[in-house]
């Protein structure tokens, strides 16, 4: 997302693997035309992405790029882990000085990034090039485009999370959290375990966790994005259930399991239900030579007000860029619907709401019907400058309360602690 204490992995490089399907004959003629002239030819551009399926879906298409502009693209592929700590340098430095001329980011970063001043804003460009970004699924702009008003990134591959469950075993998910937790933990038995579960620190039990507290109608602040909320009655109420269903309804060892882990327990039929990333592991639950779940699984929101925790990623062009320009046609390009549509139907986690009726995607990939809906009315994020300091916040303090070494409440006021300080910053 190898970040194997996060959302990448191995689970990651499967995602779509089994269903992958031929680039649709044409596409070439329905992209973006060929531009008569090339004022760009012969520019290299140089991105750093990480080394996952959906990064794979790009670079397949990359040959087209060039030939329509005469950019080449190379991609420096690295584990998620090592993304942040390679891309600070090289985005603080002088304009033109980076290494990177367009930075894919992850929605942990984007208010730091553009209130650093890192980010060169792109309204100018689109309003130039008249490009028409009204199909895109507008809340993915709140989670990872938009910054004080302004357009800093566009969106390119959400991944919303939700509860992934087994049809062969009759289950029917319940409308409130309360219910939820009950019914995973009765559906536990020697055979089965009633939910797979990630909680270990940092990532994997920071984002599994939010899904409980946005679910229960919670949050990390009040509405001012400065008072704290996290320690809250709900907050209280979201830490209880998820200590209650990694002690009584998940797998052995659950505290200390990471996102592969736990992918892997559900993929091999040993639980009932997970609460995952739920359009990108199609790959992995419906290959048959990894997995016991092939044709037996489908996706539902979380319960109560169904508002999952909705992760975005989207590209920018970094004022450090050597060349701004020509990053500028590999963003629009990138986003376009055409190149958005061919990756979907490798596989890829759609970006444009028309994709989720497509008759075509949903042919290939009918779980995504369902996923639009916590698309919908998913939560991102609060939008605060230090975002990926807040992540490890959450996951430090809910894993020390989840190997009990604190108390839930030490732990949420803990957290609480920590947001009142990055609301200032």
């Amino acid at each position: 997302m190898v970040r194997s204490s996060s959302r990448s992995g191995s689970a990651r490089r499967l995602v779509a693997g089994a269903l992958s399907v031929a680039l649709v004959a044409g596409m070439a003629g329905s992209s973006v035309a060929v531009a008569q002239d090339q004022p760009y030819a012969g520019t290299t551009l140089n991105i750093l992405m990480e080394d996952l399926t959906e990064t794979q879906y790009i670079a397949d298409l990359l040959p087209e790029f060039e030939a329509q502009t005469g950019i080449k693209v190379v991609f420096e592929l690295v584990p998620y882990s090592n993304m942040y700590e390679k891309l600070v340098p090289q985005l603080s430095g002088p304009e033109g000085s980076g290494s990177y001329d367009v930075v894919a980011v992850d929605y942990y970063w984007p208010g730091e990034f553009a209130r650093s001043g890192w980010m060169l804003p792109l309204d100018e460009w689109i309003a130039r090039d008249a490009v028409d970004l009204s199909g895109i699924i507008p809340a993915s702009f709140d989670v990872n485009g938009r910054v004080d008003g302004q357009t800093y990134y566009i969106p390119y591959y959400p991944y919303p999370m939700g509860i992934v469950y087994r049809t062969d075993l009759g289950i029917e998910i319940p409308e409130t959290m309360d219910e939820f937790v009950e019914y995973a933990k009765s559906l536990k038995t020697d055979e089965i375990y009633g939910l797979a579960m990630q909680g270990a620190p940092t990532d994997p039990i920071a984002m599994e966790w939010l899904n409980f507290l946005f679910a229960n109608g919670g949050d990390l602040y009040a509405e001012d994005l400065k008072t704290p909320a996290v320690n809250d009655e709900i907050g209280q109420k979201a830490l209880a259930q998820y200590l209650d269903l990694i002690d009584n309804a998940a797998q052995t060892g659950a505290a200390g399991a990471n996102l592969d882990d736990a992918s892997a327990t559900f993929a091999e039929g040993r639980a009932a239900m997970m609460v995952t990333y739920v359009t990108i592991f199609a790959g992995l639950f419906q290959n048959p030579d990894v997995s016991a779940v092939v044709d037996l699984w489908d996706v539902a929101p979380m319960p109560g007000t169904h508002q999952g925790n909705v992760g975005v990623w989207s590209f920018g062009v970094p004022k450090s860029a050597k060349s701004p320009d020509a990053a500028w046609e590999f963003v629009k390009w990138v986003t376009s619907e055409p190149v958005a549509r061919a990756r979907a139907l490798k596989g890829g986690s759609p970006i444009y709401g028309a994709f989720y009726s497509d008759p075509e995607i949903l042919a290939l990939f009918p779980y995504l019907s369902k996923a639009a809906e916590i698309l919908g009315a998913g939560k991102g994020l609060p939008l605060i400058t230090k975002q990926q300091d807040l992540v490890a916040t959450l996951g430090r303090e809910l894993s020390e309360a989840a190997s009990k070494r604190k108390s839930p409440q030490e732990a949420l006021d803990a957290i609480a602690a920590k947001l009142a300080e990055l609301a200032d910053e």
